[in-house]
């Protein structure tokens, strides 16, 4: 067996319909921000930080066995942006009126009951610790500083439906991801 780790994560994709809706969002300020590729646009259940082949195993085993109803997925009109990369560099200060280059802005989803069993026993299974669970998808990365009342004052769109599929992804690189499996779920 192999000592490679690699990163991983596991996501919810969203209903087409929305992530349609989001790529006409992105076009309103692609001045200030780089959009998210479409077909990236998920919301993030559990990340698997340096796992092995054992725990890639474990997880490829729950997702695949899982017989979870597909969450029902609305934007709830929260827009919030920060970094976890950024939050590494020392002189790095998040600023809540300033949206700062390279920060996700993120747009929060409704975290109903179906959503929340999913997340969490996906992440207790797998022993993922996640603190702070705020379930959202990325819009795409600032070009620049920007005041945050700008993303704020965004229309959102109101398009929603049931999520499709859980997908478990392999970090290629910041930006390129590859599947390693994906769930269909059934809508509830």
């Amino acid at each position: 067996m192999s000592d490679q780790r690699v990163n991983a994560f596991i996501s919810l994709r969203i209903p087409s319909a929305l992530v349609n809706a989001l790529v006409d969002l992105q076009q309103e300020c692609r001045d200030r921000v780089a959009p998210q590729h479409p077909e990236h646009i998920h919301i993030t259940l559990g990340f698997l930080h340096g796992a092995d082949e054992q725990k890639l195993a474990d997880v490829r085993d729950l997702i695949g066995r899982g017989t979870w109803p597909a969450p029902y997925i609305r934007l709830t009109g929260e827009v919030r942006h920060g970094s976890w990369a950024r939050q590494k560099e020392p002189a790095y200060r998040y600023d809540d009126a300033v949206i700062q280059k390279d920060e996700q802005v993120r747009l929060g989803v409704e975290h109903n009951k179906e959503l929340a069993t999913l997340q969490e026993e996906i992440t207790q299974r797998l022993d993922i610790a996640e603190d702070g669970f705020w379930p959202h998808v990325t819009l795409g990365l600032a070009r620049e500083d920007h005041p945050a009342a700008a993303a704020k004052a965004l229309q959102l769109p109101s398009v929603n439906g049931p999520a499709p599929c859980v997908d478990v992804q392999r970090e290629v690189s910041a930006t390129e991801f590859s599947t390693l499996i994906r769930k269909e779920l059934t809508p509830a």
